[in-house]
C-alpha cells in the first residue's frame, strides 16, 4: 500500500514524515503505553495512515480483550522473543514499533490476516474511527465466514473513498437485504439505521410485492448522492395493503381508492391530485372514495376522509378539476357516507337556512358547505331530474 502522509524534506538525513497527533482513547493508552517504551508515543505521530490504522486495531483489542490476552499473541511473533517474560503492557508497546508493516502487527494478532482487511486499514485515515468496539468488528466481520459477513465485507469494498467509522457499524446493523453500497453510502449514523428499517417493516406490511427479491432489486434504483427516503418513496407509491380497512356497506356506487395504483388512476381520470396524496393515505391518515352514480352520464366526485381514533371524518368533496361539487349531488354523497358510519361535518343544530345566510353575511362562505369549498369554480353539471328521488330513497 502506498504512504501518502506528509514528509518533511531535511537537508541533512532522510525524509521524515511531519507529526499528525491523534485523541481520545487511542491516545490515552498510547500514552499509557509509553512509560513502558518511552518514546512510542512520538514515534507513532510520524506512522504512516496503513499503521496507524493497523495500531489502532491493536491497541482497540486490547482494550476489549485484555492486555494480557492480546500479549499472549504478540509473544510469539517475530523478533518479539526478547520480551517472553516482560510485562504485557512493554510487550504491547514494543510490538506496537518493533513489528512496522502493518501486515506483521495484524498477523501476530489475527493469525492472517485476513484477506482485505490491510486495505480497508488504509481507507479509515489518520485518525481512531468510533470506540474500539468499532475496530473489533470490523475485524469480526473479516474473520467471520458468515455468508451474511461475507457480504458486509464486500460491500465495504465497493464504497468508494475513504471508510467511515460510522459504516462499519452500519454495515453490521443493517438488515442482509438491505445491504447495498449505495445505501450505506446514504446512511451516516445508526439512529439512521434504525428508522429505515422500522420503515421498511412498515412497507412489507402495506406491499404485497415487498419481497425480498424485490427489495434488493429496487437498491440498484439508488443513485449516488440520494437519500434513504428514496426507498421508502419508492415502495409508498407501490402500496396495496389499506392501513384502515374501510366498510362501505357494499354499496356499489362506492368504491374505495386504497392502493397507489388506485389513487394514482382516480387522479388521471379526474385531473386533480391524487396521485401526491398517496403517503398519505399509505400512512393511513387519509382515505379516499370514488362515488360514480348509477344514472349514465352522471360523473362522479372523490371524497376525502380523515382518520381518527373514533373513525373516519368526511373533510372534503371534489369533483372534476378539484372543482365544487353541485350541493344536491355532495347532500346525496353525504348521505351515502354518512350510512357507511363516517361522520359528517356539522353546524348549528335547527334551521339550515338561518346559518347559512348569516354566513353569508359574516363573509364566512367556507363555513356553508365546509367539506364541498374549493376556490376552482363550481361543478360543470346540470343536476339531473330525478335527483331529488334519489336523495329521498338515500335518506
Amino acid at each position: 500500500m502506498h504512504d501518502y502522509s506528509p514528509v518533511i524534506n531535511t537537508s541533512d538525513g532522510p525524509r521524515v514524515r511531519s507529526p499528525t497527533p491523534f485523541s481520545g482513547w487511542a491516545l490515552e493508552l498510547t500514552v499509557s503505553l509509553d512509560r513502558e517504551s518511552p518514546g512510542l508515543l512520538a514515534a507513532s505521530f510520524r506512522y504512516g495512515p496503513e499503521r496507524r490504522q493497523a495500531t489502532f486495531l491493536v491497541l482497540a483489542l486490547a482494550e476489549i480483550l485484555g492486555l494480557d490476552a492480546v500479549a499472549e499473541h504478540l509473544r510469539s511473533a517475530i523478533g518479539m522473543s526478547e520480551f517472553t517474560n516482560s510485562c504485557s503492557a512493554t510487550v504491547l508497546a514494543e510490538a506496537v514499533r518493533r513489528l512496522r508493516r502493518p501486515r506483521d502487527l495484524i498477523r501476530a494478532i489475527l493469525a492472517g490476516p485476513p484477506v482485505g482487511l490491510l486495505g480497508a486499514l488504509a481507507r479509515l485515515g489518520d485518525d481512531p474511527i468510533g470506540e474500539p468496539r468499532t475496530y473489533y468488528e470490523l475485524a469480526r466481520l473479516f474473520l467471520s465466514r458468515d455468508p451474511a459477513d461475507r457480504r458486509r465485507v464486500k460491500v465495504l469494498g465497493q464504497i468508494g473513498g475513504n471508510l467511515l467509522g460510522a459504516q462499519v457499524d452500519i454495515v453490521s446493523a443493517l438488515d442482509p437485504v438491505l445491504l447495498h453500497p449505495a445505501l450505506v453510502g446514504c446512511l451516516t449514523e445508526l439512529r439512521q439505521v434504525r428508522e429505515l428499517q422500522s420503515a421498511m417493516t412498515y412497507i412489507r406490511e402495506r406491499c404485497s410485492g415487498a419481497t425480498n427479491d424485490a427489495i434488493r432489486a429496487s437498491l440498484k434504483r439508488l443513485k449516488p448522492g440520494g437519500h434513504r427516503a428514496d426507498l421508502v418513496k419508492f415502495w409508498a407509491a407501490r402500496f396495496d395493503q389499506p392501513p384502515v380497512e374501510l366498510d362501505l356497506r357494499g354499496d356499489p356506487t362506492l368504491i374505495a381508492l386504497d392502493s397507489a395504483a388506485a389513487l394514482a388512476d382516480a387522479g388521471r381520470r379526474y385531473k386533480n391530485c391524487l396521485a401526491a396524496r398517496i403517503n398519505e393515505a399509505f400512512l393511513g391518515a387519509f382515505a379516499y372514495v370514488e362515488f360514480r352514480s348509477d344514472r349514465c352520464g352522471e360523473p362522479g366526485l372523490i371524497a376525502e376522509l380523515r382518520h381518527t381514533d373514533q373513525g373516519f371524518v368526511l373533510e372534503g368533496l371534489y369533483a372534476a378539476d378539484n372543482r365544487r361539487v353541485h350541493p344536491e349531488r355532495a347532500r346525496l354523497a353525504r348521505k351515502k357516507l354518512a350510512a357507511c358510519g363516517v361522520a359528517i361535518l356539522a353546524q348549528t343544530p335547527g334551521e339550515r337556512e338561518p346559518v347559512i345566510a348569516a354566513a353569508r353575511l359574516l363573509n364566512e362562505h367556507a363555513l356553508i358547505e365546509p367539506d364541498n369549498y374549493v376556490g376552482w369554480g363550481n361543478e360543470m353539471f346540470e343536476v339531473a331530474e330525478g335527483l331529488q328521488q334519489i336523495l329521498d330513497e338515500a335518506a
